[in-house]
């Protein structure tokens, strides 16, 4: 229900009888509380730098803390007069006729990190959205002293556990400064890490307080370790795992109870568990579930705080509609406006040939592609091959050639003589079922001669940790993904994608949308259906960061109260329970 005007307005504003009536009607048609009318934020005209002092800032504050309507926003109040009586009143906000450079950028921000998940009550958006245009000091003040506020009550680093010690509160101001010295760059910097637009990062936030809490209270019991239990089967190790997934939500409650036997309530919390996990799920309990049951929940707090980071940082560059391989997850994604369009399992680089996490922009679909073998790889493991059955190249479709371009027979070259540092031969494969590259290619631009492929091997994708490649991103459904990149092109119907795959012939393709592609590392985060992922840090990338000091002072405070009966399972209700 869309609320009147009037009572998304602090009262501050009215009282400092500024007109707003003009505002009604243009919200009641709108319901976006984000609509900013001429009189607010369009008629600001070019932005200038913040110099003007305001006298009359103190008060203007001191009346905003008593409304209301700001009761809902942690607004460090206290901190937030002494930032401005510091500086003599500077405005940083505003001008003496409009919004600064960061008092607009802002304005115009808060709405778009709403969207990607910020929460903050509509009143307060509204009010942003109405902010006037300065015409004197105290309406200057009122505005300055609004902006101000919302920004402290809303920047991650001062109301989250993200923020150092000296960033939390109205400490943060302390940024703004620095941020207008390096001019719009800074100013761009500052709110890229402090109102992110990136609606995995408001997920993964959003849901921190929850991880935090379970942590605070015990975390769960460690799981002895089992080789193999299958469903049906009795074993001693059973009532630990009840009891570990009663904690997070796996498992009901009123199930921990249930026994030695592994009955089909378990394992379907189990199976649940791997899931969520990228585990297979076929609840059979093994070294990898115990495994993960058994990270502590200090380290999954570890883990999602270093994935914030790791999305606050890399957020800004992922457009509405992108592809995404994530390379724990083993999987690719393409997202369109916060909802999964399309998804495949994939096989990423082994440990020894890491993939690299890039960002670029598919262009073209190979249909049908021919392959040469990298130097490294021809010298290696084409060599091996060949060495272990001869005839291999052969029978896999592969032409030799010598660095005159010259082909040469298989049966000529004495391959336990040849290998790393002495390989004067190019070896091409031609299209094919037995081709490296599968039926599709999908071509990006990078420094590291990846891309997106199919594969013969396709049995590779059964397995739970698929990282077999040599860098590059093997897809399970290469077709399926070039039909999808394809189906805006009235040129390039799916029929007529098949039809070409059957002649065998290279054909190449540009799409006429080209499609943003980001390679990335991820091992925590919430699902697109709202559900807690977590994987297994494959390449031993996480650095996991110490605990913040909010965390650490309140795990203190709580150890000194009263512990729950009751493990808080409760606290996961939203995984599908």
């Amino acid at each position: 229900m869309i609320r009147s005007t009037r009572s998304m307005i602090p009262a501050a504003l009215l009282a400092a009888g500024l007109a707003f009536a003009p505002l009604q009607p243009a919200l009641a048609e709108r319901p976006d509380p984000f609509y900013a009318p001429p009189s607010a934020a369009a008629d600001a005209g070019p932005v200038a730098p913040a110099l003007m002092h305001l006298p009359n800032l103190d008060a203007a504050i001191t009346e905003l803390a008593k409304d209301p309507l700001f009761d809902g926003l942690p607004v460090d109040w206290t901190g937030l007069l002494n930032f401005y009586a510091e500086n003599g009143g500077l405005a940083h906000f505003t001008t003496p006729t409009g919004l600064s450079e960061l008092g607009q950028k802002f304005h115009d921000r808060l709405p778009k990190a709403v969207s990607a998940g910020l929460q903050i009550h509509l009143p307060v958006q509204a009010a942003v959205a109405a902010v006037p245009v300065p015409t004197s000091p105290d309406n200057q003040a009122l505005a300055e002293a609004i902006l101000a506020a919302v920004f402290v009550g809303t920047a991650v680093d001062a109301t989250s556990y993200l923020g150092e010690a000296d960033e939390r509160g109205a400490q943060i101001l302390a940024a703004i400064s620095d941020a207008q010295g390096k001019g719009s760059e800074g100013i761009d910097s500052l709110l890229n890490d402090q109102l992110p637009t990136y609606y995995r990062f408001w997920a993964l936030l959003n849901y921190l307080p929850k991880q935090v809490a379970l942590f605070e209270h015990g975390g769960w019991p460690k799981v002895p370790t089992v080789k193999k239990l299958e469903p049906g089967k009795s074993d001693g190790v059973v009532p630990a795992i009840r009891a570990r997934l009663s904690v997070t939500g796996e498992l009901p409650l009123s199930e921990m109870a249930g026994g030695e036997l592994y009955d089909p309530t378990l394992v379907a919390a189990v199976e649940l568990f791997q899931r969520n996990h990228g585990l297979n799920d076929d609840g059979v309990i093994g070294g990898r579930t115990i495994e993960e049951m058994n990270v502590t929940a200090e380290e999954r707090v570890q883990q999602v705080l270093l994935n914030l980071e790791r999305m606050r940082e890399e957020g800004p560059k992922y457009e509405p509609r992108h592809l995404i391989a994530n390379i724990p997850s083993q999987e690719v994604k393409v997202i369109e406006d916060g909802k999964v369009t399309f998804y495949t399992k994939a096989i990423f680089g082994k440990l020894e040939r890491k993939s690299p996490t890039l960002s670029s922009v598919i262009h073209t679909v190979k249909l049908n592609p021919d392959w040469t073998a990298p130097a490294k790889i021809a010298a290696i493991d084409e060599v091996k091959r060949e060495r272990a059955t001869p005839g291999f190249l052969d029978a896999k479709g592969f032409t030799i050639y010598d660095r005159s371009g010259n082909r040469v027979s298989a049966d000529s070259i004495d391959w336990h003589s040849v290998g790393p540092g002495n390989f004067p031969y190019t070896l091409r494969q031609a299209p094919g079922p037995e081709n490296a590259l599968g039926p599709v290619k999908f071509d990006f631009p990078n420094d590291h001669a990846v891309f997106l492929h199919g594969t013969p091997t396709v049995k590779l994708f059964d397995k739970q940790d698929r990282f077999f490649s040599s860098g590059c991103v093997r897809t399970q459904q290469p077709v399926d993904l070039a039909k999808f990149l394809l189906q805006d092109d009235p040129e390039w119907s799916a029929t007529r994608i098949d039809e070409v795959l059957k002649t065998a012939k290279t054909t190449l393709v540009r799409l006429k949308n080209p499609l943003p592609v980001h390679i990335t590392y991820m091992t925590a985060w919430v699902d697109e259906a709202g559900i807690m992922q977590f994987r297994k840090d494959a390449y031993s990338y996480d650095d996991l960061p110490s605990l913040p000091s909010g965390i650490t002072e309140q795990l203190l405070a709580s150890a000194q109260a009263p512990q729950l009966a009751v493990p808080i399972w409760v606290l996961n209700e939203d995984k599908g329970k």
